[in-house]
């Protein structure tokens, strides 16, 4: 039962994510679009910030508020857990007020230093609310997936992404076009909008599902003892979290700075930096449609099943989550391979997109089985090798923009041989790690070939099928028919090949 449980969930969780990230990727196209690359380079630099400081305010708290719930809740210990929730909340909130103080003291001096224009420290200021709610937030969800509340963030999220989308994108559309400088101010502003309908949600939420039965003395729980149980799990979670926000920062530093120096304009660097990582980059990372719903799934679960030692199970959902993840990055892959110019054209009017799509595409699996591995190696106690293992990737990558994107033979071909590079000697270490902990049984035709094969049928049934139509790769709605048709053909080979799980997926649907 524990294992048709973990699958069940996941499947739900995936298909509540799915709908999240289409939002989210429809909006990042249609911003792009109403930006361009130039403002969408100055957003993401921006992002990077914040993400530095929502890292150190949060420090894998929420992954540890979760553990700690779900552990006193299957104990009914309600008193413990309202204690939980408020350590965790009160230490969030001190931490994101302190960052906040930080940025309006010293914005100035950090515009002029990242952005290289005071002008930019009013994107700063817009930062500060984001840090708060959104650090909030995170902890109250933690909460939720700790009761097994499931719908609750989910519906959150959603909201958050709607009206984000209803809003920034109606602003933008009465006001285009707007200067790319105050245009990325408006995407900035925008995280807080969407964050406080969030926040406005979970906290009503609380009342109905918050139960305050009488406590007896021996459920009390002094402060000191929850820090002390929390710290241990957040800490190595928050450093593995902050070295990836460090390395999203000092691509957004280094890159444009080396660009300009082998001769592109500021203008030019910035746009460059923009296609990568606003342009680029989330469709290489539409795969966590998956991994994230699995990652949230995996850790509790993991760790239930590695105390009471039940192996079995522990090995049949590590397989399952690195199956799941597999069927969702390899057609992508292939789909970016084979299909790049036409999803840089049509997604963003921008043909040089599509050969960064070509490029990058290659990293799709990488970055999702990182993902899956990441909560794998969480849910197995392993934290320190999770952070370890994505350090020495960062290094690789870090090396190689710094050393290879300033130089004139390899130009902004040296961070793509940093990011693939990255990406293979984590998948390395995770796969190493894993295998010291736990044997696995890999059966490589079920989770690999299968969807390979899939994938080639899928790739060909489009190619042909484009064809087939005068406009061939021209018209978008030829492309997006075709696409519809490849999937379900990709989809249709997983079932004939018995890849597909049906079992888990049929007692989803009736029940």
């Amino acid at each position: 039962m524990k294992k048709e449980s973990f699958v069940y969930g996941s499947i739900l969780l995936v298909i509540i994510n799915f709908i999240v990230r289409i939002i989210d990727f429809t909006y990042d196209v249609m911003l792009s679009k109403f930006l361009g690359a130039e403002a969408m380079g100055l957003f993401q630099m921006a992002m990077s910030i914040l993400m530095i400081f929502l890292i150190i305010s949060t420090v894998g708290i929420p992954t540890a508020v979760s553990r700690l719930v779900a552990e006193q809740n299957s104990r009914k210990n309600h008193y413990t857990i309202d204690k939980i929730l408020k350590v965790a909340l009160f230490i969030t909130l001190f931490l994101s007020i302190l960052f906040s103080l930080i940025i309006i003291i010293f914005g100035e001096n950090i515009a002029l230093r990242v952005f290289r224009d005071k002008k930019m420290t009013l994107a700063l200021y817009l930062l500060i609310p984001a840090i708060v709610v959104i650090s909030i937030s995170s902890i109250l969800r933690g909460y939720y997936y700790g009761l097994k509340l499931i719908m609750v963030p989910s519906v959150s999220q959603i909201i958050e992404h709607v009206t984000r989308f209803v809003i920034i994108l109606g602003f933008l559309y009465y006001n285009y076009p707007v200067e790319p400088k105050y245009g990325a101010f408006i995407a900035i502003a925008g995280i807080s909008i969407g964050e406080v309908f969030d926040l406005i949600w979970l906290t009503y939420m609380l009342k109905p599902w918050k139960r305050k039965p009488r406590h007896v003395e021996s459920n009390k729980i002094y402060t000191r003892t929850v820090v002390g149980q929390i710290l241990p799990i957040a800490m190595p979670i928050g450093i593995s979290g902050l070295l990836n926000v460090i390395l999203r920062f000092i691509n957004s530093i280094l890159i444009p700075q080396n660009l300009v120096k082998i001769g592109y304009t500021n203008g030019e660097a910035m746009a460059t930096f923009g296609r990568i990582t606003g342009m680029t980059m989330p469709l290489i990372m539409l795969p966590f449609i998956v991994t994230s719903a699995m990652v949230i799934n995996l850790v509790p679960n993991l760790s239930e099943q590695m105390a009471l030692k039940n192996y079995r199970n522990v090995r049949h959902n590590i397989m399952f989550s690195i199956k799941i993840t597999l069927m969702a990055a390899i057609p992508l892959t292939g789909l970016y391979i084979f299909f790049s110019e036409p999803l840089g054209f049509f997604l963003y009017g921008d043909l040089e997109v599509g050969k960064f799509i070509n490029i990058m595409a290659y990293g799709t699996i990488f970055m999702a089985l990182q993902h899956t591995f990441s909560g794998i190696l969480n849910g197995l106690s392993k934290h320190i090798m999770v952070t370890l293992n994505r350090l020495l990737g960062m290094i690789v990558q870090v090396l190689a923009i710094y050393f290879l994107v300033g130089n004139p033979r390899f130009g902004i071909n040296g961070f793509f041989i940093g990011f693939l590079s990255a990406g293979m000697v984590t998948f390395i270490l995770d796969i190493v790690t894993i295998r010291k902990v736990i044997k696995l049984k890999i059966d490589y035709m079920d989770i690999i070939l299968k969807p390979l094969l899939a994938t080639i049928i899928m790739v060909l049934t489009m190619d042909n099928g484009i064809k087939l139509f005068y406009g061939y790769y021209s018209n978008v709605w030829i492309f997006l028919f075709n696409l519809i048709i490849g999937v379900l053909a990709y989809i249709f080979v997983l079932y004939t090949t018995k890849a597909i799980p049906k079992k888990p997926f049929r007692k989803l649907i009736e029940g």
